[in-house]
């Protein structure tokens, strides 16, 4: 996910409170994914993940 990485690499451009003010942001966002449903649906089926990138 390029989502995370996107996050630290902004995260490093901005004074530490408006940083901190980000991170809430960028993790809800991130767990609003199709992906990330599928990853929770995966793990609890004990089977591998198939990542659409959504």
């Amino acid at each position: 996910m390029y989502a995370a990485k996107d996050a630290l690499q902004a995260a490093q451009e901005m004074p530490l409170a408006e940083g901190l003010r980000f991170e809430p942001q960028a993790f809800a966002a991130a767990f609003a994914t199709e992906d990330q449903k599928e990853d929770m649906r995966a793990f609890a089926e004990k089977r591998a993940p198939e990542f659409r990138n959504r």
